[in-house]
């Protein structure tokens, strides 16, 4: 009993909380299907650990009152934000504020994971969080493939393209596995790993380039291969050390295999894209008769305001000038009509010139008062406009610091830099490029773990390599 109490450590909760991610994600995935809800038991399982660690650091370090400080600034602006949201909310609005304190209350876990991952492994050896990954990673794939064997996984997409296991999300699901990639290819080199992250690589590489559908799947995977290729004979060159040839030869030919079966087999990447444009094809204007540019509920919407027949109770004027002026734009543009995240961020960036207010502009318009089909998936746009310029600097801003201090450490001493810190740096990178491509990568409850790691992960080796050359005690 003693030996177990031992164990049970901050350092060893939060690994924990990393491993558990695929079990959750799975338990709610089955939990709301079979019972049709919204919620699970992992809604209430998830904060738990985190609660209980920050209450330990609060009354364990002396930072009560920076704690307090940070925390009522976040408490504040969400009050002001929900205040917000609800003035401005109608008829059109996809959610209410229930629907809107989710975002915030998963946002605000967000950093604080953040905070306590990087506070509890300040200084600390890498090594736990990169097994940790390693656990975690190995249950995403075997859980994968055992549903797709037992043929009950899901569709990636609604029309049944894609497989994606017994999880919510496939792009989330993909950003899990790429960010999880950028952390256990440098651990290729314990010896006593080697094969089992070789053939979870593998498997996840099949999954990730063939099965699933999506591009950040394909594309994700082949780009963190060619990153770890690129790091392996950079450090070999900039440190005159021999390359590990082995290492090298086997990723090059992973990359040629993936790319000729995607391409001989066929992949459910491009048979997506093949129903998508063929949707577009045949995509017409009721009203007009013309190929749409837009999706056919926003065009009948934007014909219902060009004709008088919605009311500012339904859509306020703001909203019904940007819904217009996004309509005049795809027409001017021909954009595609499939095309959803532009469409998205073109309203958006319309909405908020339209509404003309600071406050709104400050605090953010609201994530869920956008009409269905215009609330924006990328995260990055949605902080800066539906979260406003203090929900992107509360919310966003504290990772851009880290991965661009990260760019600017590498810059300065490039000779100290090693695999590991090229592919953490990628991995932060690679976090935020998604979120901003693809969206719900800091918002999954399972995905946000994962980038958080990768980031401690990387804060950790600017530290280590701060310390080697005597710049750090």
């Amino acid at each position: 009993m003693k030996n177990l109490l031992k164990k049970i450590t901050p350092e060893n909760i939060l690994c924990f909380i990393v491993i558990i991610c695929p079990i959750l994600d799975m338990l709610s995935f089955i939990f709301r299907n079979t019972f049709n809800t919204s919620i699970s038991p992992s809604t209430f399982i998830r904060p738990i650990l985190p609660i209980i660690l920050f209450i330990y650091v609060f009354f364990k370090y002396k930072i009560k009152m920076k704690m307090i400080i940070i925390s009522l600034i976040y408490f504040v602006y969400a009050l002001i934000h929900l205040y917000l949201f609800n003035s401005v909310k109608a008829e059109i609005s996809y959610g209410g504020i229930l629907n809107e304190a989710q975002y915030l209350v998963n946002y605000s876990f967000l950093i604080m994971n953040l905070f306590l991952f990087t506070y509890i492994f300040w200084k600390k050896d890498n090594k736990k969080l990169q097994k940790s990954i390693l656990i975690a990673f190995g249950i995403y794939i075997i859980s994968i493939y055992i549903s797709i064997i037992t043929n009950t996984s899901s569709s990636t997409y609604i029309e049944g393209t894609g497989f994606k296991g017994w999880y919510e999300s496939g792009n989330s699901l993909c950003a899990i596995l790429c960010i999880c990639l950028c952390i256990i290819l440098p651990m290729l080199k314990d010896k006593k790993l080697t094969l089992i992250i070789a053939i979870l690589g593998i498997f996840a590489g099949i999954f990730l380039s063939v099965l699933v559908g999506t591009r950040t799947g394909l594309l994700g995977f082949v780009l963190i291969l060619l990153l770890y290729v690129g790091s392996e004979l950079f450090v070999g060159v900039i440190k005159k050390i021999n390359i590990n040839k082995k290492i090298i030869g086997a990723s090059a030919i992973a990359i040629v295999l993936i790319v000729v079966v995607a391409i001989i087999g066929g992949s459910k990447t491009f048979e997506r894209r093949r129903y998508i444009d063929e949707i577009q094809a045949s995509a017409t204007d009721s009203m007009t008769g013309e190929i749409r540019h837009l999706s056919g509920d926003v065009t009948e919407l934007a014909h219902k305001i060009e004709n008088g027949e919605l009311t500012e109770e339904y859509a306020p004027k703001p909203v019904q000038n940007a819904i217009l002026r996004l309509y005049n734009y795809a027409k001017a543009t021909s954009m595609s009509s499939s095309d959803m995240r532009k469409q998205q961020f073109m309203y958006n960036l319309y909405l908020v010139e339209e509404q003309k207010s600071l406050p709104l502009l400050l605090f953010g318009n609201g994530f869920k008062a956008q009409f269905r089909e215009l609330v924006l998936e990328m995260e990055v746009p949605a902080f800066l406009f539906n979260f406003g310029l203090l929900g992107f600097v509360l919310y966003f801003v504290p990772f851009l610091i880290i991965a661009c201090y990260g760019i600017y450490f590498a810059v300065k001493h490039l000779k100290q830099i090693d695999t590991n810190y090229i592919m953490y740096l990628g991995g932060s990178l690679l976090a935020i490029a998604l979120s901003f491509l693809s969206g719900y990568t800091f918002f999954n409850s399972s995905s946000m773990i994962m980038v958080i790691v990768v980031y401690v992960l990387l804060i950790n080796k600017i530290l280590e390599i701060l310390k080697i050359r005597g710049n750090l005690k």
